[in-house]
C-alpha cells in the first residue's frame, strides 16, 4: 500500500515479475489482461493465460502465484497506466482548485475507462464465487488512489489550503464525490463514459462540493 508520506502517484505492480517491465511478467500480464477483460474471472485458466502469452504455465508461475494475484497486477497495471504518470509535489498545493481538478480527471479518466468499467464488471459478477477477488481488488485500486489522493490532501493542510481534520476520511469522501452517479450509470450502459462534457461537469462538481467542505477560510478582520 503508497502510505500517505509518498510522493508518487505511481506504484508498484504486484507480482512477483514486476521488476522485469517489457519481459516475460510483462508479456504474461499482457495476455492475462486480453484474457479476463474478453471471459471474465472464472472461465480463464492459467493454461489459457500461458497460452496467449507464448510460455509455458511453469514460466506463468514462476512469476505469478496464481489467477487471483495477476488478477492484482492487472488493476495495478490500469490503474498505473490511467491514474499514474503525475507526481503529487508537481501539484500545487496553493492553487488548490486547479490541482484538485487535476486529480479528478485522472481519477475518473481510470473508473470510466473501458478496462476500468470490464474490471469492475468483472469484480461484481464474480466476486461471490471468488471472494478474495474482493480484498485483491481493493489493495491494488481503490485504496492505492485513496493513499495517493490522501498524501495531496496532507500537503494541501500543511500548505494552508484546505483544513483537513481526518486526511484519509477526506480522500474517501473525495474519491465518492469524484465517481459520483456518473461511474454506476456507465456500469450499467446508462451513460456514456467517454462524454468529455459529462466528465468535465463532474469533476467540477466534486471539487466545488469538497471545496466549501474543507477550504481554509482566512480569517477574520478584527
Amino acid at each position: 500500500m503508497v502510505s500517505a508520506g509518498e510522493t508518487r502517484l505511481t506504484g508498484t505492480q504486484p507480482g512477483r515479475g514486476r521488476g522485469e517491465a517489457g519481459g516475460k511478467a510483462e508479456t504474461i500480464l499482457a495476455a492475462a489482461e486480453s484474457a479476463f477483460l474478453a471471459s471474465g474471472f472464472g472461465a480463464v485458466t492459467m493454461d489459457a493465460i500461458a497460452r496467449e502469452a507464448g510460455v509455458s504455465k511453469a514460466t506463468v508461475y514462476a512469476h505469478f502465484t496464481g489467477k487471483e494475484e495477476l488478477f492484482g497486477a492487472i488493476v495495478a497495471r490500469v490503474s498505473e497506466r490511467r491514474f499514474g504518470g503525475f507526481s503529487v509535489e508537481a501539484l500545487d498545493p496553493v492553487d488548490i482548485e486547479a490541482s484538485l481538478t487535476a486529480i479528478a480527471h485522472r481519477f475518473l479518466d481510470l473508473v470510466l475507462s473501458p478496462e476500468g468499467i470490464a474490471l469492475n464488471r468483472i469484480l461484481l459478477g464474480e466476486v461471490t464465487r471468488f471472494p478474495v477477488l474482493g480484498q485483491v481488488f481493493w489493495a491494488a485500486g481503490p485504496e492505492r488512489h485513496r493513499a495517493q489522493i490522501e498524501a495531496f490532501l496532507c500537503r494541501a493542510d500543511q500548505a494552508g489550503s484546505l483544513a483537513i481534520p481526518d486526511a484519509r476520511l477526506a480522500a474517501e469522501q473525495f474519491a465518492a464525490l469524484a465517481r459520483g452517479e456518473i461511474h454506476l450509470r456507465s456500469l450499467l450502459r446508462l451513460e456514456d463514459p467517454g462524454d468529455p462534457a459529462a466528465l468535465d461537469t463532474a469533476a467540477a462538481s466534486a471539487v466545488a462540493t469538497f471545496l466549501r467542505a474543507f477550504q481554509r477560510q482566512p480569517s477574520a478582520r478584527p
